[in-house]
């Protein structure tokens, strides 16, 4: 195994897929055994990778055939997962949950297409603490959360891509073209063309909330128009009708999760700095240049975070007033 091997979010993707070398493979599983965190992080992602693969799946099936189809396409990808790790278990056991939500969502995605003849509208309701993945007649594809609701008319085209939201879900835009997408809720809009972001609009709050993750939106409400930008967050005050722009990470922002590649401490410590509120320098502008590769969770606290990084890339900290200095 190359002594310079680290585990980053490719190498557990490979490891996921069943592509590593048997040295590496080993190397990641004690990854895995070191500690709850790891553990968790490896099944999240293993989880992500197969609910996006599924969700793909769905996005290129005609919802007026049989499940039957969608099936056998699971079927297939299980079959094509390498099996030599113990940790295959978890593999497979993520790919039945990812599977299992996305044939529920299918269900309801056929049952909504053929239904719309008849009625004007369709509402899906996310219920209890599971998120609900619908994939929309254009494929776009929405994660609802839990006690959250979207609606959209039955005559969903490509002229008339409306949906209304009440909760929060996070939305991956079909790209048509010459058709823009509408969400609304509680007085905003979020226009956009195809891209991936999230929204938050709850009846019982004052605030409304978008984060964009790729592509471009139109935040619009009284007296707003504002292009957003990846990695902003927009806040909305309904009853001020004030618009606020925040910078953000957007992936630790909706997933709680961030995984860098080779990514300079500068760069890392800002998304720290993001998430816990927190002040961080270096001693050094040799030592912000320090690369770092690996995962951090938004469930840590912050010196479990920093004790990561540090102990990753060679580095110390300590306080030093409302600060954290980084040491060489």
């Amino acid at each position: 195994m190359n002594n310079k091997f680290s585990i980053n979010e490719a190498v557990l993707l490979a490891f996921i897929d069943g592509k590593l070398p048997a040295d590496e493979a080993a190397a990641v599983e004690r990854w895995y055994d070191a500690s709850e965190e790891n553990r968790k992080m490896l099944e999240q992602l293993c989880f992500a990778v197969f609910l996006s693969d599924r969700a793909e799946m769905i996005r290129n099936l005609d919802p007026e055939k049989s499940l039957a189809e969608l099936k056998l396409r699971i079927a297939e990808k299980e079959r094509r997962v390498r099996r030599r790790t113990r940790f295959a278990a978890v593999v497979r056991r993520s790919m039945r949950y990812a599977a299992a939500a996305l044939l529920l969502v299918a269900v309801a995605g056929v049952t909504a297409y053929l239904g719309r003849r008849d009625s004007g509208c369709c509402e899906i309701v996310a219920d209890g603490v599971a998120n609900k993945t619908i994939v929309l007649p254009d494929k776009s594809t929405v994660v609802l959360k839990p006690d959250s609701r979207i609606s959209f008319p039955s005559d969903f085209t490509a002229d008339n891509r409306v949906v209304k939201l009440d909760g929060e879900a996070l939305f991956d835009v079909a790209k048509v073209k010459g058709s823009e997408f509408c969400v609304k809720a509680h007085g905003a809009r979020i226009v956009v063309k195809g891209t991936r972001f999230s929204f938050k609009a709850y009846s019982d709050s004052p605030n409304v909330e978008a984060v964009l993750i790729d592509g471009a939106i139109d935040f619009r409400s009284s007296g707003h128009n504002i292009a957003v930008k990846p990695n902003q967050k927009v806040v909305y005050d309904t009853g001020s009708r004030r618009v606020n722009i925040i910078d953000v990470d957007a992936r630790m922002e909706v997933y709680g999760v961030r995984t860098f590649d080779s990514e300079p401490l500068r760069d890392v410590f800002r998304v720290l700095e993001q998430v816990y509120g927190c002040n961080i320098v270096f001693d050094d502008d040799r030592t912000a240049d320090i690369k770092f590769s690996g995962t951090v969770s938004r469930d840590n606290t912050l010196d479990h975070s920093l004790d990561i990084i540090t102990l990753t890339t060679g580095t110390r900290f300590r306080r030093d007033g409302d600060r954290i200095v980084i040491l060489q």
